[in-house]
């Protein structure tokens, strides 16, 4: 699920015009309801290049997900996305963010045979410096 929420966050990430390229650390803590307390948060370094930086749907690495009623406003984007693969899943999200830092939450729901399950991520993204 963290690995999704890494390519769902490059995927619906802004307009990079506003992001600068170079190493980010991105950090998603998720929280799936009926389980106590949040799963241990995962941190990942990542290089955006300014041609990721201009396209981010370069940044997906093959994910089976649509997105639909994307808004940016410039400082925040929002989006409803809908993934295939063996675990269906649907939710939403938004993404805040600065030249060098985002901040997000997505809202997930799948149906893995017949168990419902909802989960909570909080995306947490700064620029490092160059890469």
């Amino acid at each position: 699920m963290r690995k999704l929420c890494f390519a769902l966050l490059a995927a619906a990430a802004p307009a990079f015009a506003d992001v600068e390229a170079g190493n980010w650390e991105l950090t998603v803590t998720t929280a799936v309801d009926g389980m106590p307390g949040a799963l241990a948060p995962v941190t990942r370094a990542r290089c955006i290049t300014p041609e990721e930086a201009r396209d981010p749907s370069r940044l997906t690495g093959g994910a089976e997900c649509q997105f639909s009623n994307r808004r940016d406003s410039g400082s925040e984007i929002t989006f409803d996305v809908s993934c295939g693969g063996p675990v269906p899943m649907r939710g939403s999200g938004s993404v805040r963010y600065l030249p060098q830092s985002i901040d997000g939450t997505l809202d997930i729901s799948a149906d893995a045979g017949g168990q419902k399950i909802m989960t909570r991520s909080r995306i947490f993204g700064r620029r490092l410096g160059a890469c």
